[in-house]
């Protein structure tokens, strides 16, 4: 019995995400070196980044966690 490799030979996946071109073996899941590239700079530059949602307190809070209460 052989054991599943990890080498995405052979692996048919769906389109490149960058592009939407077949992706390529050798470049799993994008189509050329280009397209993992683009991905690559965009995960180093933050495209990539979730956004925070703003919190509206001023950060101070009693030790309960409980915000200031407004006399």
């Amino acid at each position: 019995m052989t054991s599943p490799s990890n080498d995405n030979q052979g692996v048919k996946g769906g389109p490149c995400p960058i592009c939407k071109e077949p992706a390529a073996a050798g470049y799993a899941p994008f189509c050329s070196k280009r397209c993992a590239d683009v991905d690559l700079h965009r995960w180093l530059t933050g495209g990539y980044a979730i956004p925070a949602a703003e919190d509206d307190s001023d950060g101070v809070s009693d030790p309960d966690g409980e915000p200031p209460q407004d006399s």
